[in-house]
Order: structure tokens, then C-alpha cells, then sequence
């Protein structure tokens, strides 16, 4: 009886261990330098990788800053990324645009430079321990309609959660003087966009010495593209112009 609870308590432990290390998701086998170069950086903020290759069709320019480091894994090669759980701009949550008041109440704090970004909705940091990265906790993805009234109140139902919006915090890692932490949006530590001091300035674009962030990743299966037929046309005519 008494190595049966041991055993028991051991399995407990080992369960809670687990769940402890791959809370934040498969960016914890990245470490840092998954993301960021502190000596041969391509980007502000020290980003190891970029990606202005692929047209963002809501901006009409290419993807710049955090989206672009982003997108340095999460897009197709032939746009410049890895083939890391790639995502296209035709078919996602627009990036690089500044939000319609009419669609989305988007609260300032989550803009950079007045714009909608990628990190708008996620904290890509390892101390983030909510599923897939995103500022609310979702009970692992059960309620993902209370992240998604943060910027969208009116078409959600508050009752149906029991939340009140005013209440919701969001994740942020951002402020090393707070540390990560989950915040109001209006709240004066809440930071998304901090920036980079004019002594880091990327060069040129080179190939870099260390391994790519893709690399790492070591919790899932990662390469993945959706069925070339089911594309919308003008995905397909962009894709087959690179080709050419």
C-alpha cells in the first residue's frame, strides 16, 4: 500500500512537472536565440530573423517589424519563411493595419505605432502560459470568445462567459520592471511597444552562423500546408508568380 502511494504521489509530480515545462507551448525549445541574435541581429530588436517578402494584402506592402520576424517562421519558403505552422495573410486576422473603430474597440495599449500586430493578440514569450500564446487566458482554448471581446465587446455574449470586460486581464512580459504579469490594458505597466535604442541597427541582411530558430522547436510536428486547391485565386496567382 505504501509504494502504491508513493507511486501515486510520483505520478502526480511527474504530471505536474510536464505540464509545468510545455505550459507555454512549443517556444520554450527555442530559448531566446530562437527569435533573437545578440550579436548578428537582422532586425531591430535584436530579431534573428525577418521576413519582407510576402505581400501583406490588407497594407499593401510587405510585412515590417515584429510581424516580420514572425512571419520569419510562420510562413511558407516561398514567401520567406520556415514552413513553421505557416499562416497566410489572405485568409487570416488582418496585421499591419489600424484598426476601423467600426469593427474592433481596440484598446490603445495594444497597438504598436498605432497599428494592429501580431503581438497584439499574443505574447510569444515562454513565461506566457496561455494556450497558443494569447494575451487572455482561454481556459485552453474553451473560451475563446473572452479574448476575443477584449477588441470585439459588442458581438460576444459577456453572460454566457460570466465575465465582465472591464475586468479581463491580458498577459504581458514586455516590462522588465513588472515582470510577467497579467494586467488591465489601461494599465500604466502594460507594454507592448517599447523602442529599440538607435545603437542596435541591423546592417545588411546576411545568412546567419548559429541554426535557425525552426530548428528547436522540439514538442510537435510543425510542417504543415493547407491543400493548394482549396487556396483563394489570388493566393494561387501569388504563389505562382514567385514560382516563376
Amino acid at each position: 500500500m505504501k509504494g502504491m502511494a508513493l507511486l501515486k504521489v510520483g505520478a502526480v509530480c511527474l504530471a505536474t512537472y510536464v505540464t509545468g515545462v510545455y505550459a507555454a507551448g512549443p517556444h520554450e525549445g527555442l530559448d531566446c536565440l530562437g527569435c533573437h541574435d545578440p550579436h548578428y541581429a537582422k532586425a531591430q530588436k535584436a530579431f534573428k530573423v525577418v521576413n519582407n517578402l510576402y505581400p501583406n494584402p490588407r497594407a499593401g506592402q510587405t510585412v515590417t517589424g515584429i510581424d516580420a520576424l514572425c512571419l520569419g517562421c510562420h510562413n511558407i519558403s516561398k514567401f520567406g519563411g520556415a514552413d513553421v505552422k505557416p499562416i497566410y495573410l489572405h485568409m487570416t486576422h488582418p496585421v499591419g493595419v489600424s484598426p476601423n473603430p467600426k469593427i474592433a474597440q481596440v484598446p490603445e495599449r495594444l497597438l504598436v505605432n498605432g497599428l494592429l500586430t501580431c503581438t497584439s493578440c499574443h505574447d510569444p514569450h515562454p513565461s506566457n502560459p496561455n494556450w497558443k500564446y494569447l494575451r487572455v487566458d482561454t481556459k485552453g482554448g474553451s473560451q475563446v470568445g473572452v479574448f476575443c471581446m477584449v477588441c470585439h465587446p459588442a458581438k460576444g455574449d459577456q453572460n454566457y462567459y460570466n465575465v465582465k470586460m472591464s475586468n479581463v486581464k491580458l498577459f504581458t512580459s514586455m516590462n522588465e520592471e513588472t515582470g510577467p504579469v497579467f494586467l488591465l490594458p489601461v494599465d500604466q505597466s502594460f507594454v507592448i511597444n517599447n523602442p529599440t535604442p538607435s545603437y542596435i541597427t541591423p546592417l545588411e541582411d546576411y545568412p546567419n552562423s548559429l541554426a535557425p530558430a525552426w530548428t528547436y522547436v522540439p514538442n510537435e510536428p510543425w510542417i504543415y500546408n493547407p491543400p493548394q486547391d482549396r487556396l483563394p485565386e489570388g493566393l494561387k496567382k501569388l504563389l505562382e508568380s514567385i514560382r516563376k
